[in-house]
């Protein structure tokens, strides 16, 4: 009755919070902050309904109908959050015109008679070719065949996504002994309602080929779990980092499966174009202009003072090794044994996240979320709220992001974090568990 009271709750303020904002004479943004913030009090109390050991059955049918009621309710709402979308859209256009997505941008008065009003006028970086790799192209195309140009339609697409991502997560939770109703973590999730469903973040699409590339391994497969993991960074790219976590000593048929995949997804696309089948991607990572929610960057340089080209790409590649280095530990303790391969991806992931020296936005993190339903930790459920903070820095004048922000988002974090690893502890029941099981 709790849970099902806190899902009425969640489910008021998802369908009101638009009509609420207006009524207030509140930017759709700024009355998002508060909104998420009850929204997530709300996820942490569902989270300690949902996971007591009473009425198993009940809860997961409790946590899926309010899950897709949720998804319902934002599927028709205006988007506010990102223009992303657009792009989305308009990139699937552009593919049944026939014409490569990587060829021209947005802007290009070759593409001139595919402009509309509804679709081209809101794409961000209009003169930029596009970003995304070739799967992510697929799942535009595809969309855009059934139903082009529809918002509605994109969203919907993403939420029969999601029935995949339950299916593979239930999955997994079985095969590691955890309780179903752990997917609350995941369903109830306000950064997966909004970043992904609301904002219509293909990222959501990364979700179920990481699930199903853990699986794989798993069960002992793996050109399986090389053929998921290569379609997830065909998606997007940032699943590589999961390539250490995921490898066995001298079992090379799974890094040849990712690098398989991956050359095969881009090849039809870099045929024309060579290493321009890469599109705006090199340059989104180069280009100080791109720079969002910086984390252990920004006192890497902005915070003792450096400021400047130099110091910015210094302190990209000294992440950048820390980060390589950090990757391949997780995996080489993972191949002796010493992590199950859930608890190693998590890990693989939370590192990536924290050390990353680029943008942090909001639906970055969405693929750590269901990772949390195996292992529900403090420092982590943390990030998938706190991260929402980020959008401050589009309410400053003038940004970046204001300091308070940073310290609220970041601070807890990173003390959360370290508390955890100084902690001697024996490990959490699901971490135990799924060390126990063989990989």
């Amino acid at each position: 009755m709790g849970l099902a009271a806190l899902g009425v709750l969640s489910a008021a303020l998802y369908g009101a919070a638009g009509s609420a904002a207006r009524w207030l004479g509140l930017a759709p943004l700024a009355a998002h902050l508060g909104v998420f913030a009850l929204l997530f009090a709300l996820y942490l109390g569902a989270l300690r309904c949902a996971l007591r050991p009473a009425h198993p059955r009940a809860k997961v049918a409790i946590v899926l109908g309010f899950a897709v009621l949720f998804r319902l309710l934002v599927v028709w709402t205006p988007v506010y959050l990102s223009s992303d979308v657009y792009r989305y859209l308009w990139d699937g256009r552009v593919q049944w015109s026939g014409v490569n997505p990587y060829r021209y941008p947005p802007s290009a008065p070759e593409l001139q008679a595919l402009r509309d009003s509804a679709t081209h006028a809101p794409i961000n970086r209009p003169t930029a070719v596009t970003a995304y790799p070739p799967g992510a192209e697929w799942l535009f195309a595809g969309v855009a065949l059934v139903a082009p140009g529809s918002l509605p339609g994109w969203r919907l697409t993403l939420l029969a996504v999601e029935v995949g991502t339950v299916v593979a997560l239930l999955s997994l939770l079985r095969r590691v002994g955890a309780p179903a109703a752990a997917v609350v973590v995941y369903a109830w999730s306000p950064l997966v309602v909004f970043e992904g469903i609301q904002a219509g973040h293909v990222d959501l699409a990364v979700i179920p080929l990481v699930l199903l590339a853990l699986l794989a391994r798993l069960r002992g497969s793996s050109i399986g779990a090389g053929l998921a993991l290569g379609g997830a960074v065909l998606v997007k790219v940032y699943p590589l980092v999961l390539l250490p976590a995921l490898w066995r000593r001298r079992d090379w048929r799974f890094p040849t499966a990712v690098v398989a995949t991956v050359a095969a997804g881009y090849a039809p696309y870099a045929a024309g174009l060579g290493w321009g089948a890469l599109g705006f991607l090199p340059a989104y990572f180069l280009d100080r202009r791109e720079d969002f929610n910086l984390g252990l960057r920004a006192l890497v340089t902005y915070g003792v003072g450096l400021s400047g080209e130099v110091p910015r790409r210094v302190a990209i590649v000294l992440l950048l090794g820390t980060v390589g280095l950090a990757l391949a530990g997780i995996g080489r303790r993972h191949r002796d044994g010493l992590l199950g391969t859930p608890v190693a991806a998590t890990r693989a992931v939370g590192t990536w996240l924290v050390l990353e020296p680029f943008s942090l936005h909001p639906w970055y993190v969405l693929w750590l979320v269901p990772l949390l339903c195996l292992e529900p930790t403090l420092p982590w459920l943390y990030l998938t709220g706190a991260v929402t903070l980020s959008y401050t820095e589009y309410l400053a004048h003038p940004p970046p992001l204001p300091w308070w922000a940073w310290l609220a988002e970041y601070g807890p974090l990173y003390g959360l974090l370290a508390a955890r690893a100084l902690r001697v502890a024996r490990p959490p029941v699901a971490s135990r568990v799924a060390v126990s099981r063989p990989a």
